[in-house]
C-alpha cells in the first residue's frame, strides 16, 4: 500500500504588501500552494515579480500581510519566536547574493550555522569538510570569499545551507 506523503509547506491565501512613499505595493496576492515532502519546486518570474519575497515569507524572514504559512502542519504565525527560529533552522536557505561572511574563510563560513546550532568545533569542522568535498571545494577551505569566483561562492553557500541537515532547502 502506497503511503501518502505529508505536506511540508502549505501556503493558504498568502499575501504581502509594502508601504512606499508612492502608496501600497502588492508583492504577493492570494498565493495557495502545497509542497509535499520530497517534491522539488521552481519559482520563476520576471525581475520584481515577488520571487524573493515569497521565499522570505515561507521561512518567515518576512511576515506575510495576509494568509497562512504552515510548516509541517503548524502555522508559523501562531508559533512563539523561539519556535519560529527552531522551524527556520529546519529550512536551509541559499540567498541570491550568497551572504557569505567576508571575514571568515570558506570552512568557517560553512561551520557558522553549525556553531549557532550548538555543534562542537570538532563536529562542525568534520561536517564542513564533508560538505566542501561534496561541492568540490575541499581544497579551497582556507580561501576567503573575495578569493572565490561567483560559482565557487554559490557552492560554499550551498554547503552552508546543507550543514544542519535541513528538512527543506529554499
Amino acid at each position: 500500500m502506497e503511503q501518502r506523503k505529508k505536506a511540508i509547506i502549505c501556503l493558504e491565501g498568502l499575501g504581502k504588501q509594502f508601504q512606499t512613499t508612492n502608496g501600497t505595493v502588492t508583492a504577493l496576492d492570494d498565493i495557495n500552494l502545497e509542497i509535499l515532502q520530497g517534491e522539488i519546486f521552481g519559482i520563476i518570474g520576471l525581475s520584481g515579480a515577488g520571487k524573493s519575497t515569497l521565499v522570505r515569507c515561507i521561512n518567515y524572514l518576512e511576515v506575510p500581510t495576509s494568509g497562512e504559512v504552515l510548516f509541517e502542519n503548524r502555522s508559523l504565525a501562531s508559533m512563539s519566536r523561539r519556535d519560529q527560529r527552531k522551524a527556520r533552522q529546519s529550512m536551509g536557505m541559499i540567498f541570491q547574493q550568497f551572504n557569505l561572511l567576508a571575514q571568515r574563510n570558506v570552512i568557517q563560513n560553512v561551520c557558522f550555522p553549525l556553531e549557532i546550532a550548538g555543534a562542537s568545533k570538532k563536529e562542525a569542522k568534520e561536517r564542513a569538510m564533508e560538505l566542501l568535498g561534496l561541492v568540490g571545494l575541499a581544497d579551497r577551505k582556507d580561501a576567503y570569499p573575495s578569493q572565490l569566483s561567483g560559482g565557487q561562492k554559490q557552492r560554499v553557500a550551498i554547503a552552508r545551507a546543507l550543514a544542519t541537515n535541513p528538512k527543506i532547502l529554499l
